[in-house]
């Protein structure tokens, strides 16, 4: 269904390797890969909602990002203009992971509330609550102290493992031997009927319509 290649793709760009590695010679292009495995999960669950298919392309916008930051990309500048460069970037990275976090959990949460499942829509629903507390906690960064150093690395460490274990959970209770094609069969059985209905509804109308229009004749 897709969320296996999500999972895969999450812990190597975003949930295990250090930021100072993946900015720092090779690190950057084990994330690239990683881009390109959630990419491919994505397009597997673009079909299911909206979100999703936003998600695909804030994919590739967070791979050129990435790109962005190979040492061939990245000339040598002074020290000055790096530190400059690198707070910049950082922000940048902070308000894009924000909208990626928040966009992938509204499209699991959306698909969870279809299929009925409570246990995966109170994680994303709880998730979105951290997310929102966990990106607004990186004000505290600008006091550059070790204590809150060590605050958001523990935060982040926390937030990135709730992160894993949602996204871990939708592979094994959506997509588990079988289920992918009972909840793909289910999702277009319900848009079909959808279809149908507003069909039905509009025959109606047109019904409707008519008997209206031989009555009005036979008056005159």
């Amino acid at each position: 269904m897709g969320f296996g290649l999500l999972l895969i793709g999450y812990i190597t760009v975003l949930g295990v390797l250090p930021e100072s590695f993946i900015y720092a010679n090779w690190g950057i292009y084990i994330a690239v890969a990683g881009g390109f495995a959630m990419l491919a999960g994505f397009k597997k669950l673009e079909e299911f909602n909206v979100y999703f298919k936003l998600m695909k392309y804030i994919s590739i916008i967070y791979i050129l990002m990435l790109l962005g930051f190979t040492p061939f990309v990245i000339p040598k500048y002074s020290e000055e203009f790096m530190v400059a460069f690198a707070v910049v970037s950082k922000i940048i990275r902070i308000c894009f992971l924000f909208v990626f976090h928040f966009f992938l959990l509204q499209g699991i949460l959306s698909l969870a509330k279809e299929i009925n499942n409570i246990i995966i829509e109170k994680k994303a629903k709880r998730n979105i609550f951290i997310t929102y507390l966990f990106f607004s906690a990186f004000v505290l960064e600008f006091i550059n102290t070790v204590e809150i150093f060590l605050i958001m690395f523990i935060f982040g460490f926390a937030y990135f493992i709730l992160m894993i274990s949602t996204i871990y959970s939708c592979y094994m209770r959506i997509t588990y031997e079988g289920h992918d094609e009972m909840i793909e069969e289910k999702y277009h059985l319900k848009k079909s009927k959808k279809s149908k209905d507003n069909k039905d509804g509009e025959n109606t109308e047109t019904k409707r319509y008519n008997v209206t229009k031989r009555k009005s004749k036979k008056k005159r």
